[in-house]
C-alpha cells in the first residue's frame, strides 16, 4: 500500500514539472482595405490596397496623410525692355510696368519679380520726342507685348506643348506736355487701358485651366527609407497626365513630412487633384 502511494506522488510531482509548449500563431496576411475618394458631384471612387499590420525593421507601417492642401495664385513675371540699363528705366517704362502689374494683381494673380513664374509677360517699349515748341514737348510711343507660359511648366508627360502666345502692338501720343517726364507719363497713362486689358485677357487665355497648389504630406516615410520618398513622390506625380511640374520645396526628417508644389491642368482632374493621389498605390497615401 505504501509503495502505491509513493509511486502516485512521484508521478504527480513529475507531471507538475513539465512545461507545455504551444506552436506560434500563423502570421496574418496583409488585409485589403478600401480607400474611398469623393468626387465632384458627390460620386465616389473606391481604391483597394494592401495594408500591413505587422512591422518592418521594428517600425510600424502606416499610411501617409495629406496634412495640408491649398490653392495658390499663378505667378506672373512682367519683363519690359526700353533699351535702357535696368537701374535707369525711363519714366515711360516705370509707368507702363506699374499699370500692367497692378492690373494683374487686382485680377487675382501673384506678380513676381524673378522666377519661378508660370506665366511670362514680355514687352518692348519705344518712345521718342517728336516735337518741341518753347516750353512744350510731345512724345510718341509704342509697346510690343507678348504673353506665354514659362518653359518650366510647358511640358506635360514628356511632350513639349506648342507655345501659347498672345501678341499685340500698341501705340499712343502724349500731346503737348511741360517736360519730357510729363510727356512720357502721359504716354503711359494713355496706354494703360488697352495694355491692362490685353494683359488680363492674355494671361487668362494662356493660363487656361492651369492651377498651382502646395500640399504637405505627413507620416510620409519611415526612418530607413527617408531619402527615397520625396524622390518617389516627385516621379509619380510628375508622370500623371495633366501635371505640368512637381517639386519638393521642404522636408522635415524629424516629423517625416514633406511639402510639394504642383502645377497642373484642372481639366485633367475632374475628381480633384488630391483625390487622385489616393489612387497611386506606391505613394501609400490614405485618408
Amino acid at each position: 500500500m505504501n509503495k502505491i502511494v509513493i509511486v502516485a506522488l512521484s508521478a504527480a510531482a513529475f507531471a507538475g514539472c513539465v512545461t507545455q509548449y504551444n506552436e506560434p500563431p500563423e502570421p496574418r496576411p496583409p488585409r485589403t482595405v478600401s480607400v474611398v475618394a469623393t468626387q465632384k458631384g458627390g460620386g465616389k471612387v473606391a481604391h483597394k490596397g494592401k495594408h500591413q499590420d505587422g512591422a518592418k525593421g521594428g517600425h510600424h507601417v502606416r499610411g501617409a496623410k495629406v496634412a495640408n492642401w491649398s490653392e495658390r495664385p499663378l505667378r506672373v513675371l512682367v519683363s519690359l525692355n526700353d533699351g535702357n540699363a535696368a537701374d535707369k528705366p525711363s519714366e515711360f517704362k516705370r509707368c507702363v510696368q506699374t499699370n500692367v502689374e497692378g492690373s494683374l494683381a487686382s485680377s487675382g494673380y501673384r506678380v513676381v519679380y524673378d522666377k519661378p513664374a508660370e506665366i511670362l509677360v514680355y514687352g518692348t517699349l519705344r518712345a521718342k520726342r517728336v516735337n518741341s515748341r518753347g516750353t512744350r514737348v510731345a512724345w510718341n510711343g509704342e509697346a510690343d507685348m507678348e504673353i506665354t507660359r514659362a518653359p518650366e511648366v510647358n511640358v506635360i508627360t514628356g511632350q513639349t506643348m506648342r507655345d501659347v502666345v498672345a501678341k499685340q502692338r500698341f501705340d499712343a501720343k502724349s500731346g503737348d506736355a511741360r517736360s519730357d517726364a510729363d510727356a512720357q507719363k502721359t504716354l503711359a497713362d494713355r496706354l494703360t487701358h488697352p495694355l491692362a486689358g490685353f494683359a488680363r485677357n492674355g494671361v487668362r487665355k494662356v493660363a487656361g485651366k492651369m492651377q498651382r497648389c502646395t500640399l504637405t504630406i505627413a507620416n510620409a516615410w519611415l526612418p530607413y527609407d527617408a531619402p527615397g520618398y520625396p524622390t518617389l513622390f516627385t516621379q509619380r506625380v510628375s508622370a500623371m497626365p495633366g501635371v505640368h511640374s512637381c517639386r519638393v520645396v521642404a522636408t522635415d526628417n524629424v516629423a517625416r513630412s514633406m511639402t510639394a508644389e504642383v502645377i497642373f491642368d484642372a481639366g485633367a482632374f475632374p475628381d480633384g487633384f488630391v483625390n487622385r493621389l489616393y489612387l497611386v498605390p506606391d505613394l501609400n497615401i490614405v485618408r
